[in-house]
């Protein structure tokens, strides 16, 4: 069995939470024995693949894919819809049935006319499912449709006994937030709330220094309530968060987010935005909700979560490794290379 993965996101210029999905499964993947690559535009050699495992909807490769024979599975990432409000959601559908009605390329490079020509379509959670079938019942009716969630590794957990935190000048009680420095994280918000809340959070993610979104973030930066350590290795990491007593995080969506697995992984409590994204994890069982766009009662929840937040013995929720997941991916595969 040869499998490609396919995507069209450049992980030189947006590195983030889908590269490091794709890089922890290929190499798990293979490690189970099945011959996975990375498609290379312009290497022949990968024709006699045996299944297409898109990490984007892309309907003119799927189209090419499915006339040659080539099974089709896609990791369908459908945060930007599923987190917007119902209002928000009619127009959506309304403006995608208008597009359907148009002539040509206008209407046939529409990121869901890849549906037809997928076998098997994997979303990380049930609310990404939920809302795609409301989207688009037609096209995924008869399709198979399964639920793989993110996961974390292992061997980047408690690598950091030589260290001590005590160097970095943290306060004794402190909260984290790893993620990208952006305005889908809502980085700045949180950082606001921080010092409003008097809540020591220390933030970690990638940025741009060119970014006017991280200068403005850079502002709100006191090492009193906002702390943020720029880039830290591996190690560093692992003892920031392993240090920490709870993890934030109120992005307007997501699709799992590698991060709240990997932070999970350190026993700590969550405080995640109260949207879908954050409502579809396994067996739930420290997981707080903050109603970001209330700023009072954001604040005052922020505080609450604060004062109760302390390292557990268990999970907030039932995680699993990239290995785990990797033998459920695999499954799906052989599901599909014995269909006909």
């Amino acid at each position: 069995m040869k499998v490609l993965i396919y995507d069209t996101t450049n992980a030189f210029l947006t590195p983030g939470g889908k590269t490091t999905h794709a890089i922890k499964l290929q190499k798990e993947i293979a490690k189970l024995g099945v011959n996975i690559e990375f498609s290379r535009w312009w290497d022949i050699s990968q024709a006699n693949c045996d299944i297409i495992h898109f990490l984007t909807p892309d309907p003119k490769v799927a189209k090419l894919a499915h006339e040659r024979g080539i099974k089709c599975f896609l990791s369908f990432i459908f945060d930007f819809e599923s987190n917007k409000t119902n209002f928000q959601k009619k127009i959506s559908i309304l403006k995608n049935k208008i597009i359907d009605k148009l002539p040509g390329s206008l209407s046939s490079n529409a990121y869901w006319k890849s549906l037809k020509y997928m076998d098997c379509v994997q979303f990380m959670h049930k609310y990404d499912l939920i809302n795609a079938s409301r989207y688009f019942p037609r096209e995924l009716r008869d399709k198979r449709k399964i639920i793989i969630s993110h996961a974390y590794d292992p061997n980047e957990i408690n690598i950091s006994d030589h260290l001590d935190i005590r160097d970095l000048k943290l306060p004794s009680k402190y909260l984290i937030s790893c993620a990208n420095i952006s305005e889908r994280k809502q980085t700045v918000l949180l950082a606001k709330y921080a010092k409003l809340a008097q809540v020591p959070i220390v933030f970690m993610g990638s940025k741009s220094d060119a970014d006017p979104y991280f200068l403005s973030f850079k502002k709100e930066i006191d090492n009193k309530f906002v702390f943020y350590p720029g880039y830290v290795s591996k190690e560093w990491k692992d003892c920031i968060m392993s240090n920490s007593s709870g993890y934030v995080l109120l992005s307007k969506g997501e699709s799992g987010c590698i991060a709240v697995y990997e932070a999970a992984a350190y026993n700590i409590p969550l405080l995640l935005s109260n949207l879908p994204w954050a409502w579809g994890y396994e067996n739930p069982q420290d997981i707080h909700f903050c109603d970001y766009q209330n700023k009072e009662l954001a604040i005052t929840q922020l505080k609450e979560f604060f004062n109760q937040a302390r390292k557990k013995e268990s999970t907030p929720f039932t995680i699993h490794t990239w290995e785990d997941q990797a033998k459920q991916y695999v499954k799906q595969y052989q599901i599909l290379m014995s269909s006909k």
